[in-house]
Order: C-alpha cells, then sequence, then structure tokens
C-alpha cells in the first residue's frame, strides 16, 4: 500500500479492496482473514481498518456477520429509498414492504421519552409494541410504538397476531392522522440492536423518533427505530418558497 499523504489509510484500504471484489480476486462468499490479521497485512490500526471494512458493508460489498466474520458481496444492495417527502403516507409506507415480526406487547407505565413526546403522566398506561421488519429475508429494522392506552383500549399480549398501533388507532379507532415530527439521526448498535438485525455492535444505524398528531393538535402516537444504514438511502427535495418578498428554503 502506497502510503500516500493527501489520502488518508482507511480510504486507501477501501479502494484496495473494492478494486479486488469488482475485478473478481475476491469473489462472491469469500471470507476476508480476521481484523486483527487482516490489520498487520495493511500495517495500520485495527480502528483504521475496521472504518474501510465499515464503508465497504455500507456500500454493499461487504457482509458482516456476527460469529461468521466478514464476506464478500460482490453485487452491492439494492437501497430502500425513503423520501422526505413531508407525506405522512410516504413517511409509512415502508411497513407495507416489508415482514414484521411481533418480539413484545404490553402495558407499560413511566417510560421517559414516551411520557414527554405524548404528554401524559407517569402513572398513565401506555401500549408497547417491539418488533423486527424483514426486507428481502433481512432483518433491517427495529420498531418501537407507544400509544396511550386510553385510546388503544384492551390490550393484550400475544405476539403472533398483535397488529401495529398505528393501524389499531387509524382502522380500528378511526383517528386520523394530522401530521408528524420526525428526527434523524446517526448511532451504533449496542449489542442487543445488533443481534436483532444481525449485524456487529457498534456498526451504524439510523435513529429515528417520530410523534404523531392527530386533528386537534394531540400526540397519540410515538415511534422509536433504529435502521440498519447499508440499506437505506434518504431522498430530500428542497425548494424555494417566496413569502412577503423573502425567500426561504422549504423541505417537501
Amino acid at each position: 500500500m502506497v502510503q500516500r499523504k493527501k489520502l488518508p489509510l482507511y480510504l486507501q484500504i477501501e479502494s484496495i479492496l473494492k478494486s479486488k471484489i469488482l475485478t473478481g480476486e475476491l469473489r462472491e462468499g469469500d471470507r476476508l482473514p480476521p481484523e486483527n490479521e487482516l490489520s498487520k497485512q495493511f500495517g495500520v490500526s485495527p480502528l483504521t481498518l475496521r472504518q474501510a471494512l465499515s464503508f465497504l458493508v455500507g456500500e454493499g460489498l461487504l457482509d458482516r456477520r456476527p460469529g461468521i466474520g466478514t464476506m464478500v458481496k460482490k453485487t452491492p444492495d439494492e437501497k430502500i429509498t425513503l423520501s422526505l417527502s413531508g407525506k405522512i403516507d410516504e413517511l409509512l409506507s415502508l411497513g407495507l414492504e416489508t415482514e414484521t415480526k411481533v418480539l413484545r406487547s404490553e402495558v407499560i407505565q413511566g417510560s421517559d421519552k414516551p411520557v414527554r413526546y405524548l404528554k401524559l403522566n407517569l402513572t398513565d398506561p401506555i401500549c408497547f409494541v417491539e418488533k423486527v421488519r424483514h426486507w428481502k429475508t433481512i432483518p433491517m429494522m427495529v420498531v418501537e410504538e407507544y400509544a396511550p392506552q386510553s385510546l388503544i383500549g384492551p390490550f393484550f399480549r400475544n405476539k403472533k397476531s398483535t397488529p401495529s398501533l398505528y393501524s389499531i388507532l387509524t382502522e380500528k379507532k378511526g383517528v386520523v392522522l394530522k401530521e408528524a415530527i420526525q428526527t434523524i439521526e446517526s448511532s451504533t448498535a449496542d449489542q442487543r440492536i445488533a443481534s436483532l438485525v444481525q449485524i456487529e455492535m457498534g456498526s451504524p444505524l439510523f435513529y429515528m423518533e417520530r410523534t404523531f398528531f392527530e386533528d386537534s393538535g394531540l400526540p397519540v402516537l410515538f415511534q422509536i427505530t433504529f435502521t440498519r444504514a447499508e440499506h437505506f438511502k434518504f431522498s430530500v427535495h428542497l425548494g424555494r418558497e417566496k413569502k412577503e418578498k423573502e425567500m426561504k428554503w422549504v423541505v417537501y
């Protein structure tokens, strides 16, 4: 490896490995040597090597499996594109394209974020559902849903048949969702989330929080999602809006 001062070492390693994959020197299904061994081969620290591998995982060229190692995938994965258009229907459309496995469904109390975002008291019962969404058999996302039990009604623990709280509110209870607030930030997988979506602990994630409001402005549903970063991309449409001789950027 040439020590080029202007190009960070992890990018040089990424370029070398990517070239070997695309030219066929490393074939689909090939397993890379352990990270410690590979870092010695390149003469870099394990942290530097891990950065390079993370970039290749993000491109869909490598797959890191706990207990197995890092495998070559050859063809970059198709990515799910989530358009941030400002429409709730598009925000929720991903759920129609994925298969869901419910992990937990129960009534809880006093959970910090749901209490704050749903404007509840610590003693108010909250319906909670946790599930894993699969896309093309790949576990992609862990979803947590919270809604006031006063809106949901009787709620029994049943992992196999528990519907989403969103569908209970909109289809069974007739709640009309007017708007939602969503925040997205980068994060890394802890041990539990990593095991659920089958990635290594510390792998990159998108962490998202969503609060849904009904017509009156009352918050009725709060969601938290942990999403594997390498299979997702976000598309944002930026436009310009003219108002009282003032130009400003808006997100549709």
